[in-house]
């Protein structure tokens, strides 16, 4: 579990550090002050950079992470955006994410990388010619070698571990490539994004939990909102028209999706989850979610999306007690008054658990600069925030 928390050259956070983390974190500020930021750079950490999400967190910006055969190199490169300033730095300063003074911190650096030609001897004796790589930061490379460079790209470090991505021309494909390079030491992770999560993708989490004593917990969680709901289940629905062409074992228009239907008491009949209201389907998905993060993390974005107020303390006390339970870190951002205090209640309902909730904003030190900064504040003082009814937004 991450104790603290240093982020450096991402985006708008150019020098961020948390001086202290619990299990279950809460992250607060206006908008636009890099809370899910902070959400982004903690995914790329426990990914240990893989290329897949790099590139998935770039396509959800609508920024650019591939070329085409028609780019030129010295235009828009793929990634720039993701560094401080919107462009590589000149000097290589690589971003980093991880805890502060740890040797374990994710490393990402604009590199070129350069081939030359190496000629040995076979066992034969005959003469062999190998082509070697290496990957250099920019301001490295001396004017005679940039004949050499084949590419631009990223390296990762993590550790002593090293992969080089080079700027690939592709159709621009998230995670087509047959090979990825990847770095060891990755985490399990969990995001929530503000929008809801495909009904296909939490069939496909809801299939794992099925049959497990953890299906019994989930359908309990359920009933914080629905106390008639009985079971659930996910069914695989037919196209628009209800039509299936058995002969091909297809559906027209659009291949085969899944749904969730539930059971109520004083019901007979199975009614789509979907018409019981957004609170329903983002309970479901956070605690589908919690499951896969055993070990590793749970990232959401904006907590009280579709959770009316009066729900909110019985779900933070859910996330409580499964954070514990699996050995997961849970990063939540929120806007809201309602979900700040009942946070703090269920923190302090359980000093086993520490809850830690930090503000995301600009100084107000000229020394700083008007850099982004966190300020923390743990259990004892958000106690008397909230009884004293004090801002922290």
């Amino acid at each position: 579990m991450l104790k603290s928390l240093v982020i450096k050259n991402y985006r708008g956070l150019e020098d961020f550090q948390v001086e202290k983390l619990g299990r279950v974190n809460l992250i607060v500020g206006k908008n636009n002050s890099g809370k899910s930021t902070v959400l982004e750079a903690l995914r790329l950490y426990a990914a240990s950079g893989h290329r897949s999400v790099l590139e998935q967190i770039a396509a959800d910006h609508d920024e650019r992470f591939f070329l085409t055969d028609e780019d030129a190199e010295d235009l828009e490169l793929p990634f720039e955006h993701l560094f401080t300033g919107r462009g590589f730095p000149e000097d290589g300063t690589a971003i980093e994410i991880g805890e502060q003074g740890s040797s374990q911190a994710l490393m990402i650096r604009h590199v070129y990388i350069l081939e030359h030609e190496e000629q040995t001897v076979a066992p034969d004796g005959s003469d062999i010619v190998r082509r070697r790589r290496r990957a250099v930061p920019p301001i490295q490379v001396a004017d005679d070698e940039f004949d050499t460079v084949v590419s631009q790209g990223l390296q990762l470090r993590k550790a002593r571990h090293t992969v080089e991505l080079p700027f690939e021309r592709t159709n621009g494909a998230i995670g087509s490539r047959i090979r990825i390079p990847e770095l060891p030491d990755t985490l399990p992770c969990s995001y929530i994004p503000t929008r809801f999560v495909d009904m296909d993708e939490l069939a496909v989490e809801w299939d794992q939990v099925a049959l497990t004593d953890h299906e019994k917990t989930l359908k309990d969680v359920l009933r914080i909102i629905a106390p008639d709901f009985k079971d659930l289940a996910f069914v695989s629905k037919d196209d628009r028209y209800g039509r299936r062409d058995y002969a091909s074992s297809r559906l027209r228009h659009r291949q085969v999706q899944r749904t969730a239907k539930v059971r109520l008491q004083g019901v007979d009949k199975p009614v789509s989850l979907n018409s019981m209201g957004d609170g329903m389907l983002r309970l479901l998905q956070l605690v589908l979610k919690m499951f896969p993060a055993r070990g590793g993390l749970l990232l959401i974005d904006e907590f009280e999306n579709g959770l009316h107020y009066s729900v909110q303390k019985q779900v933070w006390d859910l996330v409580f007690e499964l954070a514990e339970r699996l050995d997961i870190q849970v990063f939540a951002t929120t806007h809201s008054w309602d979900c700040i205090q009942t946070f703090a209640r269920a923190a302090l309902d359980r000093p086993d658990i520490e809850g830690v909730l930090f503000r995301v904003g600009k100084s107000a030190r000229k020394s700083d600069s008007g850099k982004t900064i966190a300020t923390v504040f743990d259990e004892d003082r958000l106690y008397q925030i909230t009884e004293a009814d004090i801002e922290v937004r």
